[in-house]
């Protein structure tokens, strides 16, 4: 049954329902060193153990568990971070409509460079390859940043990744091509056309952007970085595939899960040793 989001009082609702889904982002401490305390001493034991080793998948689980109850952290600086993305996004949902119009009805820039450049950027296999590049230099080149950031560039991907898909599922907004009206709803439809918000790609590309920028060496590169995902948020909203408030929220959940997982390895307990290692946790020995 499809639920119009039109009342106020129906808005506050959807806006609440949106900050509950949000715990699950992982949006970065303020302190970087605070992104993993307080922790049990057999978890730390554990990460003191398991900073002599490669980096492997009982690490990587044990991220994993952190980054589900990171949440459970947060601080009155985190939560204005989470009411000021769900305080834009329904500030652009009344114009979601004039933006989609704007975009249609002349698409001869549908299979433009731009265009299709920008959603190759945000499909899943995108992070997939870059990070499988980055990591393949690492190891020819014995380049240590080079291997973290393709661990980096895969986890970030992942998890955002899986955020989006629950999110979509749950919050059922009908994409701009199945409706005309931007508060249309269908929470839990499993059809493809009601899987608006977020926006899989846009989640995917800004994952990607924000580790690259994270370990550019200049301020120059860093901006560089976030390019192509613009251009992938233009080519979903040409594409007449996702409203602009989808944008929004996908962008978010991108930067601040990539930014968490960069936070985590820089901590003094999580570094990823990569010594000799490729990006699955393959050990490997030049000679």
């Amino acid at each position: 049954m499809h639920l119009r989001f039109q009342s106020l009082s129906q808005r506050i609702v959807s806006s609440i329902l949106l900050m509950v889904f949000f715990s699950l982002t992982g949006f970065s401490q303020d302190k970087k060193p605070d992104v993993t305390s307080p922790e049990t001493p057999k978890e730390i034991k554990f990460e003191k153990k398991q900073a002599t080793k490669l980096y492997s998948v009982p690490q990587f689980w044990h991220e994993s568990i952190l980054f589900v109850k990171q949440p459970t952290k947060w601080h009155g600086k985190d939560w204005l971070k989470v009411g000021g993305v769900v305080a834009a996004t329904l500030a652009v949902m009344p114009f979601d409509e004039r933006i989609a119009h704007s975009t249609q009805g002349n698409q001869k820039y549908l299979y433009s460079t731009a265009v299709e450049g920008g959603r190759i950027y945000g499909e899943w296999y995108s992070i997939i390859g870059v990070a499988g590049g980055v990591g393949l230099f690492g190891i020819i080149a014995n380049d240590t940043t080079a291997k973290k950031m393709s661990i980096e560039l895969l986890q970030a991907g992942l998890y955002s990744e899986l955020i989006t898909s629950v999110l979509k599922v749950a919050i059922g907004r009908a994409r701009p091509e199945i409706s005309e009206d931007p508060f249309v709803f269908s929470p839990f439809n499993l059809a493809y056309g009601y899987h608006s918000m977020p926006s899989g790609h846009t989640t995917s590309a800004f994952a990607l952007s924000t580790v690259l920028s994270r370990h550019a060496n200049t301020t120059g590169l860093k901006i560089l970085a976030y390019v192509p995902a613009g251009f992938t948020m233009f080519a979903r909203i040409y594409e007449n595939q996702h409203w602009l408030s989808d944008e929004i929220i996908a962008a978010a959940i991108g930067i601040f899960v990539a930014e968490w997982v960069v936070d985590l390895h820089e901590g003094k307990r999580h570094r990823i040793n990569v010594t000799s290692m490729s990006p699955l946790g393959i050990s490997y020995t030049f000679r």
